[in-house]
């Protein structure tokens, strides 16, 4: 794959293996007569991967690094490259897309800076584990951004996860084996309802339990999603609990997580989506009392 672009007046364009033959008067050969502009024409050709285009001419470094760092984004996912699998060496990679080993260490740098993969003096570089907080930082903005307000953005993402989430859980626990996780959880629930009159602790064991049920599931991706939202999920869940206190909805809300936790334990999928999803309605319904607009669309 030749990742490289050149251009020439009266050449050809390449840009991977595909180019265009550009046909027309040199602009910098002056002309008699007729003095109306006359465009070029354009006819595309494919170039084989070793073929030189004539008229060469560099493309601006800067572009030639981002197709090459979205190249070895492709690499690792074609590849299926996991954490701590080496990428090829610098020189490999550029032979293999056609550019400067310059090239290829400012895209590596560049997906080092953004936490994708590690670069180590001496050795190759090598895939990392997935960071949220780039993650994070995406969803938060766009949550933001949101038309009918950043809530009602994050129940729409959350809803349908949570329930699922809740849903494996349920699955996971059901074997014996897992007592650890399932005592874990009974505990977590208790602290809970030795929170339900502390304004600032329960929210933090709200989020924590959805958390926790989250990493449950098994699903690593669906954790990570959720994972990434805690920050913007956590002030809703304190600006919803100030709601919900001032309207005495509290023993509801802990109600809610009770009915929840224990089809999880009773490893029953069926009740612990049901009993997550009417969780997540009457969060919802809260909030567009609170803020007209914000309230799910029906099931």
């Amino acid at each position: 794959m030749d990742l490289s672009r050149r251009d020439h007046p009266g050449g050809r364009q390449r840009v991977g293996d595909l180019a265009v033959s550009i046909s027309g008067p040199d602009p910098s050969t002056p002309s008699s007569g007729d003095t109306s502009p006359a465009g070029p024409s354009f006819a595309w050709t494919y170039l084989a991967a070793d073929e030189p285009a004539p008229g060469d001419t560099t493309l601006a470094r800067d572009s030639l690094a981002a197709r090459v760092r979205q190249a070895v984004l492709d690499l690792i996912d074609t590849e299926g490259l996991g954490v701590g699998d080496a990428l090829p060496s610098t020189g490999v990679l550029a032979e293999r897309f056609g550019v400067s080993r310059t090239v290829v260490r400012e895209a590596l740098s560049a997906l080092a800076a953004l936490g994708i993969i590690e670069i180590s003096n001496g050795r190759s570089a090598t895939v990392r584990a997935p960071d949220p907080t780039l993650v994070r930082f995406y969803l938060t903005r766009a949550l933001r951004e949101s038309p009918g307000g950043s809530f009602r953005a994050l129940m729409d993402l959350r809803a349908p996860l949570e329930g699922r989430a809740a849903r494996l859980a349920a699955s996971a626990l059901a074997p014996e084996e897992r007592r650890a996780d399932r005592d874990a959880l009974r505990a977590l629930l208790e602290e809970m309802g030795d929170a339900l009159e502390d304004p600032s602790r329960y929210p933090q064991l709200d989020l924590h339990l959805h958390r926790e049920i989250a990493r449950l599931s098994g699903n690593g991706a669906l954790h990570g999603i959720l994972e990434a939202v805690s920050p913007p999920l956590f002030r809703a869940m304190r600006d919803l609990r100030v709601a919900r206190h001032s309207r005495g909805l509290m023993g509801a809300e802990h109600a809610e997580h009770v009915r929840i936790v224990g089809a999880i334990l009773e490893g029953d999928p069926d009740a612990a989506e049901r009993a997550m999803d009417e969780h997540m309605d009457a969060v919802a319904a809260l909030d567009s009392s609170t803020f007209p607009g914000s309230a799910l669309p029906p099931r």
